[in-house]
């Protein structure tokens, strides 16, 4: 019998978070968050696989901003970990719940984290751009941000262009920072050697510099670049069923 997703909203002061999930909610939850612009349905090849939906409840999010979720209202780092830590307190409530974020999504899951640790049992982070110092202040990014040029930009890249700016900035506060080294929740990293978006070395090096290998586990996919998700499905099917 195929198992139907569903769709719900939650909302949170003056803002709207948008998911969908599949799978059985009595079971642990692996939270998807996508990277910058997507949506939830970047997850959709592990909503359709089945083998999921027997051992888990799937839930992937429009990330504030995206989607459904106040499309064109783009949030800092911090506004959207707010969002959806309120999110996962309420509606998840004593739930296991394992993130994985990919790209943009790297360095959300660690600041959901940093703010609330005790809500997660893993934190797993696919290609995230979690290092301040490899964040490279693009003049295409610059310039697409430029009201005279923004209509040259078509639909979520206006505000995935103006979030990616803002997190070269996010991820150099004290907050962001001393938030990440407090992290007490297990931590899975997985990068690609060829990632040409988000720099395979000095990401991997941020994270060994802040946890010891009694929180971090690392996996480097050779050759591979920064499309984990659905170019090496297979091997991060088997890394996310391995966590315990």
């Amino acid at each position: 019998k195929g198992m139907t997703i569903t769709f719900a909203d939650y909302c949170y002061k003056e803002s709207n978070l948008h998911y969908a999930s599949i799978g059985d909610p009595t079971k642990p939850v692996l939270l998807f968050v996508h990277g910058s612009p997507g949506s939830w349905v970047n997850s959709w090849d592990y909503f359709m696989d089945s083998t999921w939906h027997s051992d888990y409840q799937l839930i992937s999010i429009d990330r504030p901003g995206f989607g459904q979720s106040d499309y064109g209202e783009a949030k800092n780092l911090f506004e959207q970990a707010e969002i959806i830590n309120a999110f996962v307190r309420e509606k998840l409530t004593n739930r296991k719940v394992q993130l994985i974020g990919h790209s943009y999504g790297g360095p959300l899951v660690l600041q959901l984290c940093a703010e609330q640790d005790a809500l997660y049992a893993k934190c797993i982070i696919m290609a995230g751009s979690v290092n301040p110092a490899a964040e490279k202040n693009e003049w295409q990014l610059n310039l697409f941000s430029k009201k005279l040029t923004k209509w040259m930009v078509p639909g979520s890249f206006e505000q995935g262009i103006e979030e990616l700016l803002w997190l070269k900035d996010d991820l150099k506060t004290k907050k962001y920072l001393d938030g990440v080294a407090k992290i007490k929740t297990p931590i899975v990293a997985i990068y690609g050697t060829k990632d040409k978006m988000v720099p395979y070395k000095p990401n991997l090096d941020f994270l060994t510099e802040r946890f010891d290998a009694s929180i971090l586990e690392l996996h480097s996919m050779e050759g591979a670049n920064h499309f984990l998700p659905w170019e090496k499905y297979d091997e991060m099917k088997k890394i996310i069923r391995e966590q315990k």
